[in-house]
């Protein structure tokens, strides 16, 4: 199902990269699709008799696996190209034009005609980003122009001085790599997190193996200081095969003095991460034993839920702050306590995951203040006195049956989390967030429900997710990414959608409500229609509706290619709906 969603993102992402930043100028040539032969195109030589200019574009286009890319160079250039390097990722439409100055032409080259031996080919693309050496994906925006040159060898066009590094068209990335979650831990061992990368998609037998290598290296080099790995330190004696039976064999080594509880950790990072490439059995065994004795095969079944504490229970069906007011979601009845009976006048909330905590925004005299406490309760006025005060989120329960201890805002332009100091005390902490600067003022801040992550929104426009590392006497937002910033151009709101994905409001009529993917590779957009533009703010959780504030009312969409429906019950334009979180 993942590896579907992935595909209907790609071609949503293909459509709207064919109206930004692309060369305007490109020789027309009538080339083969690649992206519709899914096959193993290790085996395919190039099209005969191509041109130069057609050369080059094929063999972009086939970049993604180096075994084939390969076949177009000529035999002193294969063994320079470095094709085994990560790739960069760049637009399906690219420009191959001939060479304008010829100064600057390939050694030896005529005009391109029968007779000539060797042509320079302009190749213009636009990057969207790259992989990293952790095979994560990292947005980068540029416009690249590198001169080709083409020599003819036994009659055929052959690429011998190729462009430096990879260059892979997206549609035909997504042939050739396969997106994959490798799990590990939140920093209090309770919560599985899942670390996005893409792996080669070839040879498929090869897929557990490649994935098992990622997770035995570690986190991706943004979530590094974020998240912990049991798995760490542990070795592989063998790559992943099926045996006699059919069952995938993981036989780890190293092990040590693992306890029980850190076993049956590394039994859930492995099922999980492997889950998306096979749906063999599993077997793991530990220095030649049993990860766990007893337990030889391993289902999904078998694991704890340890992404429990971030789903909201179902009885939770949302709220939404209107008329100064904190109410139900769904019938617009006022909940119970200050927050719904008046005693505040109420700008914003947030409630814990667990339900039993609430964070209000209210103004007096004024002025904006935030109240800390038990839902339905008074609440702690905490020493925060601003003009400006984004809407709260918490931070997850850090231990089993405990309540909620960390909420976060931004005030006046300042990230502070708010910290449970004693029973029914709380007081502010200043987080550092100075890796966030130039993206300009916070707008919004959402921490994921995990707690390992920050999806922030900014006054110049931009929708950037940070790492959040806990050192030992502080806390910060760490190694920032910009998510599609040629596309999301004027965002006003987002929220976490699950783990893997973010749903966002913009004031764009093409883009009115977006699934981001957390690296933001990938987006897909919500229907429009039954929308009144703009939309003023968003909220989203696991198995849950998407609620949006539009300019006339609140509305929400089960899910893509529905239609909005408005709640009837009266909230308008100025009314902020909420999921715990």
């Amino acid at each position: 199902m993942r590896r579907r969603a992935y595909a209907a993102m790609l071609l949503v992402v293909l459509v709207l990269a064919g109206c930004a930043n692309i060369p305007e100028e490109s020789t027309p040539h009538a080339v083969n699709d690649d992206r519709q032969q899914v096959t193993d195109v290790a085996e395919q030589p190039p099209t005969r008799n191509l041109n130069a200019f057609d050369l080059v574009r094929e063999f972009i286009r086939r970049s993604g696996n180096p075994e084939s890319a390969r076949m177009y160079l000529t035999k002193r250039a294969r063994d320079d190209w470095g094709g085994d390097a990560k790739p960069n990722i760049i637009h399906d439409t690219f420009g191959t034009l001939p060479l304008q100055n010829d100064d600057d032409k390939f050694a030896g080259e005529g005009q391109g005609g029968p007779s000539d031996s060797s042509i320079t080919v302009v190749l213009r693309m636009t990057q969207i980003g790259r992989l990293g050496p952790d095979s994560a994906f990292v947005p980068a925006i540029s416009q690249p122009e590198f001169k080709v040159g083409v020599r003819r060898e036994d009659g055929q066009w052959r690429i011998d001085q190729p462009p430096p590094g990879v260059w892979v068209p997206v549609a035909d990335f997504a042939i050739s790599y396969r997106p994959v979650s490798i799990y590990f831990f939140d920093p209090d061992l309770r919560i599985t997190v899942p670390d996005l990368r893409y792996v080669a998609a070839q040879p498929a037998t090869g897929l557990p193996t490649r994935v098992i290598s990622l997770l035995l290296n570690g986190p991706s080099d943004t979530m590094q200081r974020s998240l912990a790995s049991p798995i760490e330190d542990v070795g592989a004696d063998s790559n992943v095969v099926p045996d006699a039976d059919g069952t995938l064999e993981v036989n780890l080594s190293q092990l040590g003095d693992k306890s029980q509880d850190q076993r049956e950790q590394i039994a859930a990072q492995i099922v999980l991460s492997l889950l998306t490439v096979t749906s063999a059995r599993l077997r793991i065994t530990g220095d030649g034993e049993d990860l766990i004795p007893g337990h030889g095969d391993w289902r999904l079944s078998d694991l704890k839920q340890y992404d429990a504490p971030t789903k909201p229970t179902p009885d939770q069906r949302g709220l939404v702050v209107a008329d100064g007011r904190l109410r139900n979601l769904l019938d617009g009845k006022p909940v119970d306590g200050p927050a719904g009976n008046g005693d505040y006048d109420v700008v914003s909330a947030a409630q814990s995951i667990d339900g039993g905590q609430l964070a209000v925004v209210t103004r007096v005299d004024g002025k904006l203040r935030l109240r800390v406490g038990a839902f339905g309760e008074e609440m702690q006025e905490v020493a925060l006195d601003a003009t400006t005060m984004t809407r709260p989120t918490w931070r997850v329960s850090t231990a089993d049956n405990q309540p909620a201890s960390e909420v976060w805002t931004v005030e006046d332009g300042n990230v502070v989390r708010v910290v449970r100091a004693g029973e029914g005390v709380w007081t502010s902490v200043e987080v550092n967030a100075s890796s966030l600067d130039h993206y300009g003022a916070i707008t919004q801040l959402r921490l994921s429900r995990d707690g390992t992550r920050a999806a922030i929104v900014t006054a110049l426009g931009k929708l950037v997710v940070a790492s959040v590392v806990r050192d030992k006497d502080s806390v910060s937002l760490s190694l920032p990414k910009s998510l599609q910033p040629t596309m999301i151009v004027a965002p006003v709101g987002v929220d976490w959608y699950n783990q893997h994905t973010l749903v966002v409001a913009t004031e764009q009529t093409t883009l009115p409500v977006i699934n981001v993917t957390v690296d933001g590779f990938a987006i897909e957009t919500y229907d429009p229609n039954n929308l009144q533009f703009p939309v003023r703010a968003v909220t989203a959780a696991p198995d849950r509706d998407i609620v949006v504030t539009d300019s006339a009312a609140v509305s929400l969409v089960s899910g893509l290619g529905q239609v909005w429906r408005q709640i009837q019950n009266g909230q308008g334009s100025s009314a902020i709906p909420l999921y715990p979180g």
